[in-house]
């Protein structure tokens, strides 16, 4: 059983209502330019793109694509060169440099390819990260959930380790731990199997699915067409520009990725510091790489 905080304060107002109508992800004529020695390139070209909360959504594309752009513009790692990006009625191409790893690190959570895992911390110390950095939760508090979290995907025994001790696997479930730490509405995650053995891919899969049963919003960058398939929406990039979107319209997936009543009502406290995940997830000694 999922346990999620969630918390709604006080009655509907104005802007309450407003924000139950906006999408959690609003894109409006996104271009990205780089220089580069033989000209201008464009690597995105007006992309225009809704995402809800509740979605499970997959960006494909080839190399190349601007699938990987496209998801640094959601997260602020990168800026739009024109446009508008807007996540959680922030506007995000209006932040100072000094705001955005701060509202990153809140709003959220990112599983990069190559787990990025900082080698001289533990690995509870890697989930431990972005609560310290945003000053979520207190010392005690952060511990405790780190912990917790690893053992909702099974590395709990090898929290104590540094990351070059463990697998390929073991890291990028490490990594996942390290998206739920502050427990984000929406989870950012780019081409999060592509190093990964079938099986292990598989039980990240799974694990994203429970997430969004669970009401997180998940973004996942892949190149593989068939992961994306399994997915409620896919978004194809081809050469900086949207060339298809669809949904998937199988009834029971769609009761599962429905939208939360809403979007903007995902709170922190610090009360709360127990974000449970759904068991079994699929890990454990099949899944050991």
């Amino acid at each position: 059983m999922w346990r999620i905080p969630f918390m709604v304060t006080g009655g509907k107002n104005g802007k309450q209502e407003e924000a139950q109508a906006q999408a959690l992800i609003d894109l409006n004529g996104v271009v990205k330019s780089y220089k580069t020695p033989a000209g201008e390139f464009q690597a995105l070209k007006g992309i225009d793109l809704k995402i809800d909360a509740g979605e499970f959504v997959a960006v494909v594309g080839k190399s190349g694509s601007g699938k990987s752009t496209l998801s640094n513009m959601i997260t602020g790692i990168d800026r739009p060169t024109q446009g508008e990006v807007i996540v959680a009625g922030t506007e995000v191409h209006k932040l100072r440099e000094s705001q955005i790893a701060g509202w990153r690190g809140r709003n959220i959570g990112v599983v990069f390819q190559f787990f990025q895992l900082l080698p001289t911390l533990t690995v509870v110390e890697n989930v431990m990260l972005p609560m310290d950095f945003c000053n979520m939760y207190s010392s005690r508090q952060r511990k405790e959930r780190a912990l917790h979290l690893l053992e909702q995907v099974d590395m709990v025994d090898q929290a104590d380790k540094l990351p070059t001790a463990i697998s390929g696997g073991q890291q990028q479930r490490v990594a996942i731990a390290r998206s739920l730490a502050n427990d984000p509405a929406l989870i950012v995650a780019d081409e999060p199997t592509g190093n990964l053995d079938s099986r292990t891919a598989d039980a990240v899969f799974h694990l994203f699915e429970r997430l969004v049963e669970g009401g997180k919003t998940i973004v996942m960058v892949t190149h593989d067409e068939d992961l994306a398939r399994s997915v409620g929406r896919a978004v194809t990039i081809a050469d900086g520009q949207i060339a298809s979107d669809t949904r998937r319209t199988d009834p029971v997936l769609a009761q599962v990725h429905a939208a939360p009543s809403s979007p903007h009502a995902v709170s922190h406290p610090a009360e709360h510091p127990h974000f449970v995940l759904p068991s079994p997830l699929g890990f454990g000694a099949a899944a050991a790489d």
